[in-house]
């Protein structure tokens, strides 16, 4: 019965389907950035679903991810990609914190990225361990700022604040969330210019 619960049921639950305060607040800020962009070839890294493909002006759009069974375009683990400079566009969307080495990372997508191609980066600041399959690092503006310090304009932009990082730590996990995840619309309104506890960061860099 506990295992039904658990793998029909539970996922079943209205509620758990609402999106979280650092998702919605995060996505807002992407889409901001996605409208920046310009047509072109786009490499979508860790893609799974490839959830923001339908806001991307792409005239090719290429899917790579470590794991074949998500059936990706490029099976690779990105720390090893090679390739020529063929990418207008990279998108690596809350995969960061996930890589044991992000700094080798950044610079194999920078390497197979056209001149003056953009990267739209993604990551965790102030947020719990969530594995997949591991969780390595969290990031500050400054640390950013280094690891794309090879790209000719970088841009890094916070999004959440204290409000919403105290509900998400609340909204972390468990049957709770049947009843709190209600709530996540409106704490995701409450957005900061400036703050020093941010959910995550997003990156504009331009080779």
């Amino acid at each position: 019965m506990t295992r039904f619960f658990r793998d029909t049921l539970w996922p079943a639950i209205p509620t758990l389907k609402i999106r979280s305060v650092n998702r919605i607040s995060l996505d807002r800020l992407l889409i901001k950035q996605f409208q920046r962009l310009e047509p072109g070839v786009v490499l979508d890294v860790g893609a799974k679903g490839a959830p923001y493909e339908q806001h991307i002006p792409a005239t090719r759009y290429v899917r790579l991810d470590i794991d074949p069974s998500r059936e990706p375009d490029i099976c690779v683990d990105v720390h090893e990609l090679e390739g020529e400079p063929e990418f207008d566009t990279v998108l690596v969307i809350e995969v960061l914190e996930h890589l044991y080495d992000p700094q080798t990372a950044i610079e194999r997508l920078r390497a197979v990225m056209k001149p003056g191609g953009v990267c739209v980066l993604s990551t965790r600041f102030l947020y719990r361990y969530h594995p997949d399959p591991e969780d390595h690092y969290r990031f500050t503006q400054d640390s950013l700022q280094y690891l794309f310090r090879h790209f000719s304009g970088v841009e890094v932009y916070h999004h959440g604040n204290r409000a919403q990082v105290i509900w998400e730590l609340l909204n972390a996990g468990g049957r709770s969330r049947v009843v709190l995840n209600l709530l996540n619309p409106l704490f995701a309104r409450f957005e900061s210019e400036q703050t020093r506890f941010p959910l995550g960061y997003v990156v504009w860099a331009r080779k």
